[in-house]
């Protein structure tokens, strides 16, 4: 707790620092505020974005944190940043930059290499682990992160391609798909929502932004237009994977854990030992920040989002998975469940056994 507290502060001044460092700079080259843009100003701006930018986001965010392999995507947003901020006859002057950024981007290319070749050296192991778990349940998601550490633990970088593959997989290649449990009980938390409904209304919003400024963006920049539909395409993927991850996932209580999917984006594993009660949650409707610290709240969105079921309370702080190997801990849960009574009374019982 004291931990996230901490992190709070850091990362609101690096929010504003960064933002600064875009935003000076953008107006020097972009407006006429400043007059002309004087010499040698490129020199500052190169560094500001190349080796400023990324240092910071090194030692406020990465640093401590997350894996230094991150830094890769870091310095290649910085150079997206200067390509796009700087016009183009002021970076004329300095041709070493296409050079910088093929390396760059080389280095990142023998990088994925290297995971590809340490993934597929491992994939035997990997996936007879994985269909060894997936016999007991369809649980894509959590089969294939335990497969993942058991072969590959520690390893931050495949984390991220692993939410990637979750997500296609989810998005294009489980509508045919049943949950199948062969050991605990399933219970649904959808059912009883709006949830279905807010995913597709906002997939629908999100094509037709795309068509609208695609064409809009097209006539003034066509880089920007193309990279902003490949966003939008993401975004609808991502939308779906939800959709679908919220009706294959149902929570999962065995003899020994709890498993908590709230569509695609976050997940528990929460051993049975490590609860300490579970009760029918009295608090406010809405969390205060500190609250948000401190809780998974394991429900789905919803037009009219209502007050939690159930709280669970937990011994010692729990990892909950988030996108991209991020993961916080929480000390508490809340939860809705379709088949409330049922599911109440059966983690009591589990928890008295």
């Amino acid at each position: 707790m004291t931990n996230t507290v901490a992190r709070k502060p850091r990362l609101l001044l690096y929010a504003v620092l960064a933002s600064l460092i875009l935003a000076t700079n953008f107006i020097l080259y972009r407006t006429t505020m400043f007059g002309p843009v004087p010499e040698g100003a490129v020199v500052g701006s190169l560094l500001d974005l190349l080796i400023i930018l990324p240092l910071l986001t090194y030692f406020m965010v990465i640093r401590k944190r997350y894996s230094l392999k991150y830094m890769s995507v870091v310095i290649l947003a910085g150079f997206a940043a200067a390509y796009f901020i700087v016009p183009q006859q002021h970076l004329s002057d300095y041709p070493f930059l296409p050079y910088l950024l093929m390396v760059s981007e080389g280095a990142f290319l023998l990088f994925e290499l290297y995971i590809a070749y340490t993934v597929i050296t491992r994939l035997p192991k990997l996936l007879k682990e994985y269909k060894k778990l997936a016999r007991q349940n369809s649980f894509f998601l959590f089969n294939i992160r335990r497969a993942v550490e058991a072969n590959l633990p520690n390893n931050n970088t495949i984390k991220i391609f692993l939410t990637e593959f979750s997500l296609f997989h989810y998005a294009l290649f489980s509508w045919k798909k049943k949950p199948e449990i062969e050991y605990g009980m399933a219970f649904t938390y959808h059912k009883k929502t709006s949830v279905n409904a807010v995913y597709i209304m906002i997939i629908h919003a999100i094509a037709i932004e795309s068509v609208g400024l695609h064409y809009f963006l097209h006539s003034w920049n066509p880089i920007v237009s193309y990279i902003l539909l490949f966003l939008n395409i993401y975004g609808i993927l991502f939308m779906l994977a939800e959709l679908q991850a919220t009706r294959l996932t149902p929570f999962l209580l065995t003899e020994e854990h709890l498993l908590l999917q709230t569509g695609f984006s976050k997940s528990m594993y929460l051993p049975l030992s490590n609860i300490k009660e579970i009760r029918h949650y009295n608090g406010p409707e809405k969390f205060s920040s500190k609250e948000q610290a401190e809780i998974f709240d394991a429900r789905v969105p919803d037009l009219i989002q209502e007050k939690p079921m159930f709280e669970i309370v937990l011994h010692e702080p729990q990892d909950v998975h988030l996108l991209y190997g991020l993961k916080r801990k929480v000390n508490r849960v809340v939860l809705n469940v379709d088949d409330s009574d049922v599911f109440y009374h059966e983690l009591q019982r589990s928890l008295h056994e």
